[in-house]
């Protein structure tokens, strides 16, 4: 059994440690508060909060990215949610954003833009848009979410271009950025290209790669062959050149040259039948004119005749006259 002494002389040193624990705690507390308190750095990073809706717009319309920011500043959708009158203009005519005349009649959005040159620089280039705000086309997602065009073509371009190529008339330049046509005029999605020929997207379109770096990973190129099927089984390969070769159309192009064809011969069927329309009256008329001649050339000589009798007549008067005066000088010599 121990002595009281020495229990009381490690209880002192068992508070030495309690209490310096205690200390050092402290001291990391007040470390760590202070660091909190601290006005952060200004050093840009990405927003990833969720930003507000903004009526009238899709939420995956180009203008509403994710540009590098300061932080505490805000996006232009945040902007545009707070500026409902702004935003009720723009929706309805997007392309006012880069008219100066009409941005100087809201000194709040020149204000802005000039307080995050980072957000103007990306609308004016990258995410430059003068589509309609929002649009009825779109599908569910693999967990039955309706997605508007505008997402599908940021989210999966892939699955845009193969199902629904129509949708990117919403963007004039959607086409001329995201894939290239072939000699037989048939566009092609970007990483079609590079399955094909990969020196000449990265020769001719390096920002292709730049913006999807996966292309160049062999599981993806396997999974995108797979899922397009561009090789078949017992169909020899076909020899696929970039643009400055020659390529055989694909069962696509040809059943849209056919209904150019009909729609041609429809047209053409039109203007015929436009064109008849308007050559028979002519040719009516023209029928009318020849019988009216011929009518008239028929009716002269009937005139001909009654108009001669009088000039016939004339020279019996002569005669009449002739044997009167013959007889009147036979008189005169008898006597």
């Amino acid at each position: 059994m121990r002595s009281p002494h020495f229990r009381s002389i490690g209880n002192v040193f068992i508070a030495l440690k309690i209490s310096r624990a205690m200390t050092v705690g402290a001291w990391c507390a007040a470390i760590l508060l202070a660091l909190a308190m601290a006005p952060p750095a200004r050093a840009q990073v990405t927003t990833l909060f969720q930003e507000p809706p903004v009526p009238g717009f899709s939420n995956s319309y180009p203008w509403f990215n994710e540009v590098p920011q300061y932080q505490g500043d805000q996006s232009f959708q945040w902007f545009m949610a707070n500026h409902p009158d702004i935003a009720g203009a723009l929706a309805r005519d997007p392309g006012l954003l880069y008219n100066a005349n009409w941005r100087s009649q809201f000194p709040a959005l020149e204000q802005y833009l000039a307080n995050h040159p980072y957000e103007w620089q990306a609308l004016n280039g990258e995410y430059w848009s003068e589509g309609p705000a929002e649009t009825p086309w779109g599908d569910y997602d693999s967990a039955h979410n309706w997605r508007d065009a505008y997402w599908w073509h940021q989210n999966d371009p892939n699955w845009f271009y193969d199902h629904h190529q129509d949708w990117a008339s919403l963007d004039s330049r959607w086409l001329a950025e995201d894939g290239a046509y072939d000699p037989q005029h048939d566009w092609h999605y970007g990483e079609w290209w590079y399955n094909q020929n990969p020196n000449w997207v990265t020769t001719n379109h390096p920002d292709w790669l730049t913006e999807h770096q996966n292309w160049e990973k062999p599981a993806e190129q396997q999974n995108y062959r797979q899922q397009h099927a561009m090789v078949q089984e017992n169909q020899p390969q076909r020899n696929l050149q970039p643009p400055q070769a020659t390529q055989p159309q694909n069962q696509h192009s040809r059943q849209n040259q056919q209904n150019q064809q009909r729609a041609i011969d429809q047209r053409q069927a039109s203007l015929q039948q436009q064109k008849a329309s308007r050559e028979q009256p002519q040719a009516t008329h023209q029928h009318d004119q020849r019988a009216a001649q011929q009518q008239a050339h028929q009716q002269q000589p009937a005139h001909e005749q009654q108009s001669q009798p009088p000039r016939e007549k004339t020279p019996a008067k002569h005669e009449q006259k002739d044997a009167r005066r013959q007889d009147g000088n036979g008189g005169k010599q008898a006597q």
